[in-house]
């Protein structure tokens, strides 16, 4: 009983321990809080990679694609039909986006260029959930030009003005001849097939606080300029079409290259069709049903693959599609758990030196409880139990300190960007709207653990220290 009551005496005397406290409740209370922002946006990367992505994806090694799908399809079928939900081909090829800027400037930026049917597509992933019109509201998986963005051209606007022109009656042929003329520049101003821009290929940010500006607005004619299929070599083919949506996934890489068109309209600009009027595709994008292991699947579909054509045709997980990129996420947040847990092992160095210093000032009184009975294991663990209350205050309170910083980090962000007069987190360059956290029990746990581990170890050598002091001499000190 006399451990337990020295330990509490200690605590609440030796204010100096106060420090170590301080030390291992903010060690814990950073990683806590920087562990659950890492992994908020994680998670968040995780899901919008996933959403532009399906589950598993088949490519083929040749920028034409193949011509067999339904074949593949088939196969794919046979092989793992009963854990396939939905399946979706694609074609992808590198092109130019050009169009014309308000005031006269043509604006060219290169782009991947993606072939879909809209709704197979919106069935393998995230990708309807992605459609934003120019008011930023969700629209359809569709290529449609619509009446509404139709009027949104220059003719579209003429032919309106005509319709509400509130003077005395055109003449009903000269009407007629107005219209027809309207109606054919309409025509060529504003094709019948329509494309989704990423976001960022048709705004421009001005700058903090400050709303996006649309610089290809809903309507608009652009140039997709991109290679043709050819047995000997390749030409450059080009199409037009009119802006009827945007994709907004809120990963950068994507939304400022991706352009969406219709797969059956890239296939034939492209040349990619054959003598039987089959279409090639260079993907197949495929969506499981829950449950699924889709490593095992995948590997399962390469084989499959390979007996039908041999290298041809390479089978990816979504992760396995990223994995450079969420490699590097994991590396970057390991790398900086190793640095911030040197915060904790600094408190742990400050555990040793005021314990040494500790076993010097209470030499004599370990003496005294010595020849007063005390064991050896009685007086080493006073000072291990001392170690593990400094631990234990510290980073239950950090661990409280974090939990609730993690949980109001948006509205302290908010009030330091007003002290500061600047964005702290600002959300344009991130695409998110809040600072995203995940709390992981177990991350929290091996923190907590880890620092109490850490001040134990600590306060073992001024405990074996003190436990080996001989009473006599211990007596003598003074």
């Amino acid at each position: 009983m006399y451990k337990y009551l020295l330990c509490w005496r200690y605590l609440r005397t030796r204010y100096i321990a106060l420090a170590s406290v301080i030390s291992v409740m903010l060690g814990v209370a950073t990683m806590i809080v920087v562990n659950s922002v890492m992994a908020g946006f994680s998670e968040k990367m995780r899901d919008r990679l996933h959403g532009v992505l399906a589950d598993v994806v088949v490519e083929s090694y040749s920028l034409d694609g193949f011509y067999n799908s339904d074949e593949v399809i088939a196969r794919l079928m046979d092989v793992a039909g009963g854990q396939i939900d939905a399946i979706a081909p694609t074609m992808e090829t590198p092109g130019i986006l050009h169009y014309r800027f308000s005031d006269g400037q043509v604006i060219t930026r290169p782009v991947q260029l993606i072939g879909v049917n809209p709704l197979d597509r919106a069935k393998t992933g995230d990708f309807a959930e992605f459609l934003r019109n120019q008011k930023g509201e969700l629209i359809k998986p569709s290529f449609e030009v619509s009446e509404r963005i139709r009027d949104k051209t220059p003719a579209g606007s003429l032919l309106r003005s005509l319709a509400d022109d509130s003077g005395e009656p055109l003449d009903e042929k000269m009407e007629k001849m107005i219209r027809d003329e309207l109606e054919e520049q309409k025509r060529e101003q504003a094709p019948t097939r329509g494309a989704i821009l990423g976001y960022a290929l048709a705004t421009h940010h001005p700058g903090k606080d400050q709303p996006d500006v649309y610089i290809a607005p809903e309507g608009t004619k652009v140039g997709l300029l991109f290679p043709r299929a050819g047995e000997k070599r390749s030409e450059g083919g080009f199409d037009t079409f009119t802006v009827v949506g945007y994709f907004k996934s809120g990963m950068s890489e994507y939304d400022s290259t991706h352009v969406y068109v219709p797969l059956d309209r890239l296939q034939d600009m492209r040349l990619l069709r054959d003598v039987h009027g089959r279409g090639a595709v260079s993907q197949i994008q495929i969506k499981t049903k829950p449950g699924v292991r889709l490593d095992t699947l995948a590997e399962k579909i390469q084989v499959a693959l390979d007996d039908l054509r041999p290298g041809f045709f390479r089978a990816y997980t979504w992760e396995q599609k990223q994995g450079p990129l969420l490699g590097a996420v994991a590396i970057e947040q390991s790398i900086l758990n190793i640095l911030l847990f040197f915060i904790i092992a600094v408190a742990g160095f400050g555990i040793l030196a005021i314990f040494s210093m500790i076993v010097v000032e209470k030499t004599r009184d370990i003496g005294v409880m010595k020849a007063l009975g005390a064991s050896t294991s009685g007086v080493r663990d006073i000072f291990l139990g001392y170690g593990l209350l400094l631990g234990a205050v510290g980073s239950g309170v950090g661990m409280l300190g974090g939990l609730v910083f993690v949980r109001y980090i948006n509205e302290i962000e908010h009030a330091l960007s007003v002290v500061m007069r600047r964005k702290v987190f600002d959300d344009s360059i991130y695409y998110f709207d809040k600072i995203p956290t995940l709390i992981e029990p177990f991350t929290v746990v091996w923190i907590v653990v880890g620092a109490l581990v850490i001040s134990v170890g600590a306060s073992i050598w001024p405990a074996l220290r003190a436990a080996r002091l001989n009473p006599v001499k211990a007596l003598r000190f003074e």
